[in-house]
């Protein structure tokens, strides 16, 4: 029944297209479902949304404990797939103990937390409780920024929205994202150009799956360009700031034998990247305004010279990533389709990290025709000594399963820092169940971990004091 009850939550939300910046429906429909429970709703200006659950019988001297997810998710779908993510409801497909989607994301980063959240309020003999549930956590925690200070009223937290079972994250990296304007010279062009089409990369979320072999798509056709010395017509690569490149187009006039010759050239030095990596190519017309030779040259040599990847360790273990960078985003830039919008976003787990990555990107910038900015900064999560509810969820889940839980310093960015700067009372913790994938048509996540995370949080809010 347990199970059933999470489920059946994360059912009705799979049905309500909610992409980032795409919220209202979702965000009124958690407040329509909340006063249809009995719950105190409010919404916002930004669409968060506080829900209020009074305290079960003989609980009400307990104190208040925060459930936060995010309603947002992730829009990723594979190249066949005709999914519509402003209008389509996601197609769930339950394949035994596996839980994913048909062609799409799958949403359960957050929607497994969010459906978690609501199962808690009506199972779990708890004292004053909020069901805290923000946008945007996806692209720029917009949300959790705009979260007044009355909506963190408490004394515990628990983030609904980590992705391993049986990790218990304490701390997380904060970030800032690097946006870069790049403003091409051009020429008339009226020929044949090659149509490549980049595809088969791993990509995956920026935080969890930075240190792993992703590849960078990025930087591969980066690299062709620059070794073809050909002429861009057209390059749109990544599609999230926080995903890893996976796949990309390229229209360029360069030489044919050239290309061929580098094409084998970067399967072959590519082909032990996570994924099945390919390049495809083809000839189309164009006619137009083609980049220069030159200008084409100093576009792939800036790209080859902005920071992606694992950059540093917390310590010489190399269990906790300390700093990091993703090369998300190249494509035509909206405002002024002349020129070109590049996107790279840092992570860090302490602050004072960020002006020395800052200098990495403007010296990675002098020489070329680019103006950038920082923005969309949010705060890390810093480690806390003494947690009294990280003492409950650790005595818990032993209790349950016989062995400790692993304690994490994640470098995915979670809400819980912007939270902490905002109310420094909070004993704030995070977990959830497995998710496979996040980020990806590949998405999934796992009935029994779904089950067993839950058993373990209603011990968890049973023996808060």
């Amino acid at each position: 029944m347990d199970k059933h009850l999470v489920l059946e939550y994360f059912e009705k939300f799979a049905k309500i297209p909610r992409g980032s910046g795409n919220e209202k429906e979702i965000s009124d429909y958690l407040v329509k479902l909340a006063k249809e429970k009995g719950y105190k709703a409010e919404q916002d200006k930004v669409l968060n949304v506080k829900i209020d659950v009074p305290s079960k019988e003989n609980c009400q001297n307990k104190k208040r404990v925060i459930l936060q997810a995010h309603m947002d998710m992730v829009c990723e779908k594979s190249s066949d797939s005709n999914h519509d993510f402003l209008k389509d409801p996601i197609k769930l497909i339950y394949d035994g103990d596996i839980l994913r989607a048909d062609g799409t994301t799958l949403g359960a980063d957050d929607g497994i937390g969010l459906a978690t959240a609501f199962a808690l309020a009506e199972t779990t003999e708890h004292g004053p409780m909020t069901i805290l549930v923000t946008v945007s956590e996806e692209t720029d925690m917009h949300g959790a920024k705009n979260v007044s200070a009355e909506f963190l009223q408490g004394s515990y937290l628990i983030n609904i929205d980590s992705e391993d079972e049986g990790i218990l994250t304490m701390a997380a990296a904060g970030g800032e994202q690097y946006k870069a304007i790049f403003t091409p010279s051009y020429e008339d062009y009226d020929k044949d150009v090659l149509s490549l089409e980049f595809a088969g990369l791993e990509g995956g979320h920026s935080g969890v799956e930075i240190d792993k072999n992703r590849g960078n798509m990025i930087k591969i056709i980066a690299e062709f360009i620059d070794k073809v010395n050909g002429k861009i017509a057209e390059i749109d690569c990544g599609t999230k700031d926080n995903a890893i490149p996976r796949q990309g187009k390229l229209l360029i006039s360069c030489d044919t034998d050239i290309a061929k010759k580098v094409i084998n050239e970067l399967v072959d030095k590519y082909q032990d990247l996570d994924g099945d990596f390919s390049i495809t190519v083809s000839t189309e017309k164009y006619k137009g305004k083609i980049q220069t030779e030159k200008s084409s040259k100093e576009f792939a040599k800036f790209l080859l010279g902005l920071p992606t990847g694992l950059r540093s360790y917390t310590d010489d273990t190399k269990k906790f990533l300390e700093s990091s960078s993703n090369l998300a985003i190249v494509r035509r830039y909206e405002k002024d389709t002349s020129k070109y919008l590049v996107k790279d976003s840092m992570r860090f787990i302490k602050s004072s990290l960020i002006e020395e990555f800052e200098q990495i990107f403007k010296d990675a910038s002098k020489g070329f025709n680019v103006d950038y900015e920082f923005i969309n900064y949010y705060p890390e999560w810093e480690y806390k000594e003494h947690s009294p509810l990280r003492e409950i969820v650790k005595k818990t889940y032993k209790e349950s399963y016989g062995k400790d839980m692993e304690l994490a310093i994640i470098h995915g960015g979670l809400e819980c820092g912007v939270f902490y700067k905002k109310n420094p009372n909070l004993d704030i913790v995070s977990l959830g169940p497995d998710v496979r994938g996040a980020h990806t048509p590949k998405e999934t996540t796992y009935l029994g971990s779904i089950q067993r995370v839950y058993n373990h949080l209603v011990k968890v809010i049973n023996e808060l004091d």
